[in-house]
């Protein structure tokens, strides 16, 4: 087992998974501006905009994951924990809702009363991709607590216990909810949510790899990836409108694809192309930026759609099988830009970390 006093936030494969992460968060609001159209363009240009789509689900669960295995090993102060952690995370929370919901104002004057403004800030949240911060705080506030369950001489079958737990009862409220419409009412307080990529996370940086372990997990992820691509294919074809049931970040398929591409990740950074004094450097310096990214992409996304006189830079410029990675290469390479300049810029530093 790992050290208990913490880890060194230094790791190449966490950087190459921060960095592969950040990049497919990019291309699932890119490609999302193709899959939402069904109907609006051809049937093979809206699979290929899925096939993007279903392959980037396992991006924020990766961010869940690095950051359970970074953090539940830590030993450190409540008041530690909340001057140093929670500050990193809750300054730029602030801000950029408040930035966003500038820009949703700005956009939809008519529609931002008092009231609106109120329901955006503490009930809906100002922009769509910030419900991650909102869901990352909540982890945090419990996460003192999940540290007790890590503590050295744990039986690490305890944890995948509440891990089978997850397996079973998070994916079946949603098959439920979904086709019948009603929650089941036994549900593990813990094995529900994003709480467990926290300790899966955690699980899957402790396992040995192996050449047979690779093995497996490259067919569990191309199983997990096609059942959400095929799935949400068919899903949509039934109900002649875009159904996102399979993208859901905790359905079983997202899941077991996220699990796999962790450890396809910590195996491939071990490559002798990535152990390279330079790979390595610039791998750590796009990581560092990942957060930074993550918060300002949309801005970029949009801005590049309709900011530009008779040019819209969008995944609907051309056959989306190039289009889409081209668009979430260009806004990835923005963004990163962006960031990389505010984080030298005092004061400003704070909200791109």
């Amino acid at each position: 087992m790992s050290d208990q006093i913490g880890r060194k936030e230094t790791i190449l494969w966490i950087d190459l998974i921060r960095v592969v992460a950040i990049f497919l968060v990019v291309m699932i609001h890119v490609s999302g501006q193709v899959t939402t159209r069904w109907a609006e363009i051809p049937a093979d240009e809206w699979f290929i905009g899925n096939i993007y789509g279903g392959i980037a689900r396992v991006a924020v669960p990766l961010f869940f994951m690095i950051s359970g295995y970074l953090l539940l090993p830590r030993t450190e102060s409540l008041r530690t924990f909340y001057t140093k952690r929670m500050t990193r995370i809750l300054i730029p929370f602030v801000v950029w809702s408040l930035i966003y919901l500038g820009w949703y104002c700005w956009n939809h004057a008519t529609v931002c009363t008092p009231s609106f403004v109120g329901d955006l800030l503490f009930v809906q949240g100002t922009y769509y991709h910030l419900w991650f911060l909102y869901s990352l705080v909540s982890i945090y506030l419990i996460l003192p607590v999940l540290r007790l369950m890590i503590k050295p001489g744990t039986d690490q079958r305890i944890l995948w216990y509440l891990i089978g737990l997850w397996l079973i009862f998070q994916p079946s409220s949603l098959i439920t909810n979904k086709f019948w419409n009603f929650n089941v009412k036994i549900a593990p307080p813990l094995a529900t949510g994003f709480v467990c990529y926290f300790i899966l996370g955690y699980l899957l940086g402790e396992i040995k790899l192996s050449r047979l372990k690779m093995i497996l997990a490259a067919l569990l992820w191309a199983m997990g990836t096609l059942i959400t691509i095929i799935g949400t294919y068919f899903f949509t074809q039934y109900s002649d409108q875009f159904d996102s049931f399979f993208y859901n970040f905790a359905s079983f398929s997202v899941i077991l694809a996220s699990g796999a591409s962790f450890l396809l990740l910590r195996w491939i950074s071990e490559s002798k192309y990535l152990i390279s004094p330079g790979t390595q450097a610039l791998t750590r310096t796009l990581a560092t930026s990942a957060f930074g990214i993550y918060l300002i992409h949309i801005l970029v996304i949009e801005a590049l759609s309709s900011w530009i006189p008779w040019v819209h830079i969008n995944s609907l410029i051309g056959n989306a099988i190039w289009s889409i990675p081209l668009v979430s290469i260009l806004v990835f390479s923005l963004s990163f830009l962006i960031v990389h300049i505010l984080q030298r810029i005092p004061v400003l530093n704070y909200i791109v970390p």
